[in-house]
């Protein structure tokens, strides 16, 4: 099976980055709506909210700060799934080095080494009040996972350039 173009190994994961996303909207969507209209229960300081057709459910803590963190995850979550879901849509083209990806390269980047740590550091310390760097791994995770994104970035770039520059001669 081939990895670039199409009917490859890229389109079969930007469907399932894009189902990812979409799904991941769609439970944040019914989380908010459900805190909104008081579909959960509450018991001993904790919610118990049902999740429909899963038979199963979220348990946690019923306090703003924990409601709020759920919510930046899940948001940081349907931004990285989708933006690897537009990597991946333009990997299937049969030009592989196009400005779309380049664009696209250049938020996950931004997603990962700006948005990733700022967003960690905000849920650790004035949201949850945490002191310990239990879970640093996944700071760490998000900066590697950048700089892999911005050293993809940059080759696509040189990518571009010489198929521009190759196209430019034929």
């Amino acid at each position: 099976m081939k990895i670039f173009g199409p009917k490859s190994l890229s389109t079969i994961f930007y469907y399932i980055f894009k189902t990812i996303s979409t799904l991941l909207l769609i439970f944040l969507a019914y989380i908010e709506f459900a805190f909104i209209t008081d579909r959960f229960t509450i018991q001993d300081g904790r919610f118990n909210m049902k999740i429909p057709l899963t038979g199963s459910s979220i348990d946690g803590n019923y306090q703003s700060s924990d409601i709020l963190t759920i919510s930046l995850i899940l948001i940081f979550g349907i931004l990285l799934f989708y933006l690897l879901s537009n990597i991946f849509k333009a990997l299937k083209e049969t030009i592989i080095f196009n400005k779309d990806i380049i664009r696209n390269l250049k938020l996950l980047t931004i997603l990962n080494l700006v948005i990733g740590p700022i967003l960690y550091f905000l849920i650790h310390y004035p949201i949850m009040h945490k002191t310990e760097f239990r879970n640093i791994h996944n700071l760490i995770l998000l900066i590697i996972f950048g700089m892999i994104s911005l050293f993809l970035t940059y080759v696509f770039k040189n990518g571009y350039t010489v198929q521009s520059e190759n196209d430019l001669t034929i």
